[in-house]
């Protein structure tokens, strides 16, 4: 069975195996879900990260200065130490939170391209298949952003500094991501009531892939132009080493 094999590969059988547990007997809602409901979220996100990002560009602009007040190496010192773990002053400085921010990062954008579940979608949709990961691995990562979730929801209450500024929608994009993530974990194990729990996971999903470009989860939009206009101009004009 495909949710035990441990292979990397897509083998030829997989496809229908996967289609029998994912559409069971019926089509009904989870056909519309995950078809028009698709559709629109996918629209919706790729429209909104090309208008924030337009949006950016053309609005954005410099005050004029007698001096050139810019670097590129400093830009793109600044984004290195920012990608690179620990590599910035505040990476140091709360080394937990750094551990469960980065795995948390690789696990939600690695984790969903990769699932052998989703990749049979793609197939049925495309006929494009690749790379799956294994099923153990696949469980750990998923454990890992249902924990790091919690241990940010926690962080946000007890920690006062982050406590002062979060806000509801703070909160609740967490939640989202929470729940994506333990209902695609429990369909996958097939526990409870399978249906339902996969119509939740995808509808969860979806909600969440139309809020990226109109929330703070758009920041994955904007963390390179962020962090190379801050290093830029902390070099070159303060001679700072902003991370």
């Amino acid at each position: 069975m495909i949710f035990g094999r441990p292979a990397f590969r897509i083998q030829p059988g997989d496809v229908k195996e996967a289609n029998y547990y994912l559409k069971g007997s019926k089509m009904d809602f989870y056909e519309l879900v995950r078809g028009p409901f698709a559709w629109v979220a996918l629209i919706v996100f790729v429209a909104g990260c090309l208008f924030r990002v337009i949006s950016m560009l053309i609005s954005g602009k410099r005050e004029p200065v007698l001096y050139p007040s810019t670097s590129f190496k400093d830009a793109v010192r600044s984004i290195l130490h920012g990608l690179i773990p620990f590599g910035s002053t505040y990476m140091r400085r709360q080394p937990i939170f750094t551990m469960v921010t980065i795995g948390f990062h690789l696990c939600v954008i690695i984790l969903p391209l990769f699932l052998l579940a989703h990749i049979v979608l793609w197939y049925e949709s495309w006929q494009i298949l690749w790379w799956s990961l294994p099923d153990l691995l696949a469980d750990l990562m998923a454990i890992w952003v249902i924990l790091a979730c919690i241990f940010f929801l926690a962080r946000r209450w007890m920690v006062p500094e982050a406590r002062q500024v979060t806000r509801r929608s703070d909160v609740l994009l967490l939640v989202i991501i929470l729940l994506t993530f333990l209902t695609g974990f429990i369909s996958h194990h097939q526990w409870g009531p399978y249906r339902p729990i996969l119509i939740l996971h995808v509808l969860a999903g979806e909600i969440l892939l139309i809020a990226i470009p109109f929330s703070k989860l758009g920041h994955m939009l904007f963390f390179m132009f962020s962090r190379s206009y801050m290093g830029a101009e902390f070099g070159k004009a303060l001679k700072a080493r902003e991370w």
